[in-house]
């Protein structure tokens, strides 16, 4: 196997995001190993020092006058003994309803899983397909949520497709601070001539790098994020008090770094949305950090809620970063589910205006509203309580403290 060594000073804040970087560009990594004056990279094929010495420069240069800045800050461990973040009444009426809702439906007889397929079955690196009881528990958790959304919101649900068009991802400024994610959706050509010429091509199997020959200009980009659908929706209207909530599939391509865990290709989100003024929104926040403390109460995980940052590819960068952080903008629930890193389960989020100015969003006053959102992660939800032995009997242990709470 190549090996390539490569002598970087690099600070060890900055580490987990030059790997990330790195599997992302040259996803023929195999395995690669950072110090503090070297990075090591072991990989399926020679690759390129030059290009290799390019990226983590641009990177160490773009991210290094923050790195002592980048630490996630801890907002809630349930272990140092300090108090849980106080719930609204009304989000634990609603709560404690969906729950057992919950706990109902998993006492139900369940689709029994065949036997030698497994619950979830990997296909290709970052897609998973779901069977039997892995499929219900998809399904009845995705329920859970829902209902919470609606019960202490009034949330409206939409359904939406898995793309949506390039223009509106564009206008979202998703081409600025997320491309590197982005999977256009690219149909067979309708030219006669090409069309014609497209079967034989493919069956005898010839060099793949003339497909996009055959293939027609895009338009649609696979949802990145399934909030991405709201803005338009109400671009036309008064926007005062709205809550939204959302469920499908998300795409999004991060190479090297995809795995059948946490890491897909395709995954399914739940998500709040919620638009209204600034002032109005504020208190929210911490209602819904509340709930997001409770959920993973409620599921026995062992967890904290830490202040987070999005990994930005553009020139901007370091003031996304900085801002993420100062602003407490994305707070994420980190799931311990085995030795090893935890993993972001949920998160809740501020926008702010960044989503309604594109759309040219408007209250009944004229003046643009905010939105925040509150959104988890099916497939990671389901990869943490694969490690909650008795999900049935935890999920009534924890209804009967809630009652005493109440």
């Amino acid at each position: 196997m190549p090996t390539l060594s490569l002598p970087f000073a690099l600070q060890e804040n900055l580490w987990p995001t030059m790997r990330t970087r790195l599997r992302f560009h040259f996803p023929q990594i195999e395995h690669l190993d950072i110090t503090a004056t070297e990075v090591r990279l072991h990989s399926e094929e020679a690759l390129s020092a030059a290009k290799v010495t390019s990226v983590v420069e641009r990177v160490a240069a773009s991210y290094t006058a923050l790195s002592e800045r980048l630490s996630s800050r801890v907002v809630y461990d349930p272990t140092d003994g300090t108090d849980a973040p106080a719930m609204n009444a009304e989000d634990a009426t609603a709560l404690r309803a969906a729950a057992v809702r919950l706990a109902a439906d998993l006492d139900e007889v369940q689709t029994p899983s065949v036997e030698d397929l497994g619950e979830v079955q990997p296909r290709e690196r970052g897609l998973n397909v779901y069977i039997g009881a892995g499929a219900y528990r998809l399904r009845v958790i995705d329920d859970f949520l829902r209902r919470f959304f609606e019960y202490a919101h009034g949330a409206t649900e939409i359904r939406v497709p898995s793309m949506l068009p390039a223009t509106v991802v564009d206008r979202a400024g998703y081409f600025d601070t997320g491309c590197q994610h982005l999977s256009f959706v690219a149909p067979v050509t309708t030219d006669m001539e090409e069309f014609e010429g497209f079967l034989p091509y493919w069956r005898a199997d010839n060099d793949r790098d003339r497909l996009h020959e055959f293939l027609r200009t895009p338009a649609d980009i696979l949802n990145p994020a399934l909030c991405l659908h709201a803005y338009p929706l109400v671009e036309h209207r008064p926007v005062d008090k709205l809550v939204l909530t959302l469920s499908g599939s998300c795409f999004r391509d991060e190479s090297g770094n995809l795995n059948n865990r946490e890491r897909l290709r395709e995954f399914t989100m739940r998500e709040g949305v919620f638009f209204g003024r600034q002032a109005d929104l504020a208190p929210l926040h911490q209602r819904l950090v509340a709930v997001m403390a409770a959920i993973a109460d409620l599921f026995g995980f062992k967890y904290q809620l830490v202040t987070a940052t999005d990994i930005f590819f553009n020139d901007n960068a370091q003031e996304q970063l900085f801002s993420q952080l100062i602003t407490d903008s994305k707070i994420e629930m980190l799931v311990q589910v085995e030795d090893g890193a935890p993993i972001a389960v949920a998160s809740v989020n501020k926008h702010g205006q960044h989503f309604t100015k594109p759309f040219g969003l408007s209250d009944s006053d004229g003046e643009t509203p905010s939105t925040m959102c509150l959104a988890f992660g099916l497939d990671r939800v389901i990869l943490a309580l694969d490690h909650i032995p008795d999900l049935p009997g935890q999920l009534r242990r924890s209804l009967a403290r809630m009652e005493r709470q109440a």
